[in-house]
């Protein structure tokens, strides 16, 4: 844990358009902290810019001000950077190659655990279940007040960080900050609607197209995305309707994993494990980073190149652990 509050407000506080980025194929938690966060600071007279490479999601355009995030930096000048939900500086793509173009300082705000503290100022924290309850204790710091729209958006990360408050991290603070964001206008029900209870149809045929392809072996459960799935399945470029999770499911599975072949000749590789197992020491291994239970890594290569070694760690770690449900 690495708390600077003391120079991360100065900076904040000193600067007039501070930007905001997050990483790469961007989560409800990523979206989240993002738009919360540049919600509060529109609120209290600054002029944030926002950001993720590639641009908004259609999954999350029903958060507040989502227009206004921008798929680059090109042309942009600030006096601030602010690194949400990324645990390495390499999570936020060609973005942060913009970011350290302008020399400006960095705000690493993050709640994973293998995060390499990278800011100039670092306010990380792996207790908190989500980057956005970072976020609010943040605003905390800064006595700003929640607005409809923030409170919004923050939830927005606590649900899908937690699945709906239903993974280990879970506290009973986390409910009381929970109700907070109720009381200042977050709306529970249309969050989880929109995130944990809606699948875009395009996702479901690319279900159909890679589901036949899933394997099995030794408590490890994966399997490939390709670009022509999402092609036949006519869907979007980032994406799966969280199939990692769906996987984990499996009744003999200890270990999810799902390969996203990409664009570029590299593959995004998403890690879930059930209590009592460890995939961010696997991540960490391999570049990536992440949580004991939630972590992954981008890899050069293709799906079928990368696969035989990221399998033999994680069939090597699924032999390591043992179940708890307590």
């Amino acid at each position: 844990m690495r708390l600077d509050w003391e120079q991360a407000n100065a900076l904040l506080t000193a600067a007039t358009q501070p930007i905001l980025i997050t990483h790469v194929q961007p989560d409800g938690d990523a979206f989240g902290a993002l738009l919360g966060l540049g919600n509060a600071l529109l609120a209290h007279g600054k002029a944030p810019i926002m950001a993720v490479e590639g641009g908004m999601t259609d999954r999350f355009r029903f958060l507040p001000n989502a227009d206004r995030v921008q798929p680059n930096l090109d042309g942009v000048t600030g006096d601030l950077a602010i690194v949400l939900d990324c645990s390495d500086d390499r999570r936020p793509g060609k973005l942060m190659a913009s970011i350290k173009a302008l020399n400006v300082p960095i705000v690493n705000l993050d709640h994973h655990r293998t995060n390499t503290l990278f800011g100039t100022a670092n306010l990380v924290n792996a207790a908190w279940v989500s980057t956005t309850e970072g976020v609010l204790e943040w605003l905390d710091q800064l006595g700003m007040a929640l607005t409809p729209e923030t409170a919004q958006c923050l939830l927005c990360g606590f649900v899908t960080d937690t699945l709906c408050f239903r993974t280990d991290s879970v506290k009973t603070d986390t409910l009381g900050k929970a109700q907070r964001l109720v009381d200042a206008g977050a709306n529970l029900n249309y969050i989880v609607r929109k995130t944990l209870s809606t699948i875009e149809t395009s996702i479901v045929r690319l279900w159909s197209q890679v589901m036949p392809t899933v394997k099995l072996e030794d408590g490890v459960i994966w399997v490939k995305i390709t670009q022509a799935a999402r092609q036949a399945a006519g869907a979007p470029e980032r994406g799966d309707g969280d199939l990692v999770g769906l996987l984990l499911q499996a009744e003999d599975a200890h270990i999810a994993a799902i390969f996203r072949e990409q664009p570029d000749g590299t593959t995004d590789i998403s890690f879930r494990a059930v209590p009592g197992f460890d995939v961010a020491s696997v991540a960490t291994r391999l570049g990536g980073g992440g949580h004991t239970l939630a972590a992954g890594v981008t890899l050069p290569g293709t799906p079928d190149s990368v696969e035989p070694e990221v399998i033999a760690a994680l069939k090597q770690a699924a032999q390591q652990g043992t179940p708890s449900f307590a």
